[in-house]
């Protein structure tokens, strides 16, 4: 979460590029939804479950639920603070609010059946793996662990300094540190948590999305080429070029899809994107599949029914790209 600010200067984009229906993505169909991505841009406002998108609506504090097919916002669901993130796991629907509270959201009714106190220092974002749900400490250097059977907070575990992004396999779950550059190992049957590897660079590099597939685990962030890096001894195993710096990433099958920052973006955080691409996680080959006729930021990515979904919520946008 970075300071909101204009990039018309750094980017040079002209909006009158933009197709009547807001489309600016070439390939990809436009879905209007809410344009509330409001100050320190939340990361994680779209989430799939079946047929229907999910939206957090940060300056709004709402989600509303879309239907994928029709284009249509068919609920909205009031929140007590800021949206800033959304997920879809264990039959229901997430939210997470600025202040650090949790909503369990019946998807069929839309509504919330659970409200849940989290009481962390500047919560972020929402993760699900090994049978549980996750929520960073941005500032509390941790994790907290969500059981969705009983709807409490299980376990908070340490991580390094400025927890961003998390992923799991089998019975280990890893944490990437924006700030210190770390990776964490979590053991989920002990939630014992230790250090795995320093990525480096902290001055340059700020690691904040990472992914398992294919046996490694995949890397990106401001000023961070795409990491191939071994789960079990923390070595960067390849380092791929992708532009200035990935701002997000998603696995689905073989692919990784990544939209990217120009270098001229890059040194500023900001997720407006410069392309989209897809990386072979077996060959590493790496594609342009688009590049926006203006600007388009990623505040939610998601792939899912054989398509891959941007949300931009400074323009009030979600877009589907077809994956194959």
């Amino acid at each position: 979460m970075r300071r909101a600010a204009t990039l018309a200067a750094v980017l040079g984009l002209a909006a009158s590029c933009a197709s009547a229906s807001g489309g600016v993505l070439p390939g990809a169909r436009a879905i209007k939804v809410c344009a509330a991505a409001g100050p320190f841009w939340p990361t994680m406002t779209l989430a799939l479950q079946g047929k229907t998108a999910w939206v957090a609506c940060k300056t709004q504090s709402r989600v509303i639920r879309v239907d994928a097919a029709s284009g249509k916002t068919t609920r909205s669901v009031r929140l007590g603070g800021p949206a800033i993130a959304v997920a879809a796991g264990f039959g229901s629907i997430w939210a997470l609010d600025s202040g650090g509270t949790l909503y369990r959201l019946n998807p069929g009714k839309a509504r919330v059946t659970k409200r849940i106190a989290l009481n962390v220092a500047a919560a972020y974002n929402i993760w699900i793996g090994g049978g549980s749900l996750w929520v960073a400490a941005d500032q509390g250097a941790s994790v907290v662990r969500v059981s969705p059977q009983s709807n409490r907070v299980v376990a908070r575990i340490e991580a390094g300094d400025g927890p961003a992004s998390m992923a799991f396999d089998g019975g280990t779950a890893w944490v990437v540190n924006h700030r210190d550059t770390t990776i964490d190992r979590i053991d989920l049957a002990s939630n014992e948590s230790s250090l795995l590897t320093t990525l480096g660079g902290a001055n340059e590099r700020a690691p904040e999305r990472m992914t398992f597939a294919r046996g490694s685990l995949w890397v990106t962030g401001r000023g961070t080429d795409l990491l191939k890096v071994n789960p079990a001894t923390g070595s960067v195993e390849e380092t791929i070029e992708i532009g200035a710096s990935g701002i997000d990433l998603v696995a689905a099958g073989d692919d990784l899809w990544i939209p990217t920052r120009s270098d001229a973006v890059d040194p500023t955080g900001f997720p407006t994107m410069n392309a989209l691409r897809r990386v072979s996680a077996s060959s590493g080959a790496v594609t342009t599949v688009s590049r926006p006729t203006a600007r388009l930021d990623v505040h939610g990515l998601a792939a899912a029914g054989g398509a891959v979904w941007i949300a931009d919520n400074r323009k009030g946008r979600l877009y589907r790209v077809p994956a194959g």
